[in-house]
């Protein structure tokens, strides 16, 4: 039975209130375990400001439970979960630091200098006897610190036979309501928030208007290569990226300003904004790839490609090593295929070779700081240097695509030169033949004038041996844009 335990949490969802009170970070619902330590939750306090506000109920035949205070320091927490193994060990840790009142005993007739938990006796609607304790902590440190909070009921001075059934833990049964916060509840942007978050609200809002800006840029640019008959399934791809990953930004502003008056949010929103960002993301970077291929700049359609896998995962976890390795084995693919584009088309080397260069940190960035922020940044602030890292290099790559494709005369570097009517280019297709530079200015074959190039693909007919394509250029009058 020791081994077989099962650990229930039942969070309530709160929603916002007319009055606009502010309640701090909320964990609620009913713990129970036929274990004697249980983990139940964590938080960044702020020294001196930040506070913790309890609430636990449970029947008075149960052994006395203790909520249980540890800070991040390797004594500490990470000893107390991984390197020790009984619940009387990882209490005398704590018992060793009786001065700092990181024991809280849920127990009516414990002094308060021992620690008491501000409990009383009270009866349910069946007359059983219940503990209820309700009280408020104050965190004191050199520094701001996690802490983890645990629930265990081996009270090293209580009997063992009160603890114990059948010489096994009777385990551990609570209804238990968390409020954790920061700072003064006018503090809207601290109060609810543990230390590492605090600049993830306005970082997201910040860059979710920068991002509303660019959508603009890329209505007007996508609307210029329209007209130009330009406006390939790249840009395309660009634009769904930017659109996405501003969908994204916009659930995630949208859960924090909700956590930041109720301490809960929305979850489940928070969950579909970091989903489709990750698609964006995950999107973008499928398009520096089949791009660096020379897809719509010396072809419309790529051979037979890899198929990269994608994982999204947090970058402290394996999964999150995993992409960043795969994020640098995609920048190793991406300048392979500019090399290979460059060596199939001179003329568009100048293109490739800044596209190359300029997305280089794009795909590196994130990978190194995934190693800075995980070994050298501390704990209570890598969360939100995480975030303004990742928006910062994903708006960047946006730029930089956006500035190679800008459709403008002084854009010596413009790729895109294959119209949208072509099909099959890749099939015996030579851009520095078909495309050559025309001396005569009023003739500019550049791709972004008066000239139009199309294909055409024969049907096999009775008296064809074999499908042929046959290539030809209509010329228009050139059409001058302001």
């Amino acid at each position: 039975m020791h081994g077989r335990s099962s650990v229930l949490f039942i969070f309530s969802l709160f929603f916002y209130q007319q009055n606009n009170n502010v309640h701090g970070k909320k964990a609620q619902g009913i713990l129970s375990s036929k274990r004697d330590f249980v983990y139940l939750d964590r938080f960044c306090f702020q020294s001196e400001t930040g506070a913790l506000e309890y609430t636990f109920k449970y029947p008075l035949f149960y052994p006395t439970q203790m909520l249980l205070l540890y800070f991040d320091s390797d004594e500490q927490w990470p000893r107390a979960w991984r390197e020790l193994s009984t619940c009387e060990d990882r209490v005398t840790l704590l018992t060793n630091h009786s001065d700092n009142h990181q024991i809280i005993f849920l127990n009516p007739y414990v002094p308060d200098s021992v620690g008491n938990g501000r409990c009383v006796i009270v009866q349910d609607a069946l007359k059983e006897n219940w503990i209820s304790c309700s009280g408020t902590r104050i965190f004191r440190s050199a520094r701001s610190r996690w802490w983890f909070l645990a629930l265990a009921n081996c009270d090293p001075n209580e009997d063992e036979e009160r603890r114990m059934y059948n010489n096994e833990s009777i385990g551990i049964y609570a209804e238990f309501a968390l409020t954790m916060t920061n700072g003064l509840p006018s503090e809207i942007l601290k109060y609810q928030f543990s230390i590492d978050e605090w600049l993830i609200l306005p970082s997201h809002t910040f860059f979710f208007a920068l991002q509303m800006i660019l959508i603009v840029i890329v209505m007007f640019i996508g609307k210029s290569l329209s007209t130009r008959r330009l406006y390939h399934n790249i840009y395309r791809m660009c634009a769904h990226s930017i659109i996405g990953n501003t969908i994204g930004l916009a659930f995630l502003v949208t859960n924090y300003v909700i956590y930041a008056m109720d301490g809960i949010g929305l979850p489940i929103i928070l969950a579909f904004g970091e989903f489709i960002r990750a698609l964006a993301d995950m999107l973008f970077m499928y398009m520096c790839l089949v791009l660096a291929r020379g897809l719509n700049v010396t072809k419309m359609r790529l051979t037979t490609y890899f198929d990269p896998a994608m994982v999204f995962a947090k970058s402290e976890s394996l999964p999150g090593y995993l992409l960043a390795l795969w994020r640098l084995t995609a920048w190793v693919f991406f300048v392979i295929a500019c090399q290979l584009s460059k060596n199939d088309s001179p003329t568009k080397a100048a293109f490739f070779t800044s596209f190359a260069l300029l997305m280089t940190p794009w795909f590196w960035a994130p990978p190194i700081f995934v190693i800075v922020a995980n070994f050298f940044l501390n704990n209570w602030v890598r969360a939100e240097v995480v975030n303004i890292v990742e928006n910062c290099v994903t708006f960047y790559g946006y730029i930089v695509f956006l500035y190679l494709s800008r459709p403008s005369d002084n854009n010596q570097n413009f790729p895109f030169h294959i119209r949208t009517t072509q099909v099959d280019v890749d099939t015996g297709f030579d851009p520095q033949t078909a495309y050559a530079q025309n001396t005569a200015e009023t003739n500019t074959n550049d791709g972004m004038h008066g000239v139009i190039e199309m294909t055409v693909r024969n049907k096999g007919g009775v008296h064809a041996a074999s499908e042929e394509v046959d290539r030809g250029i209509i010329e228009r009058p050139q059409i001058s844009s302001s």
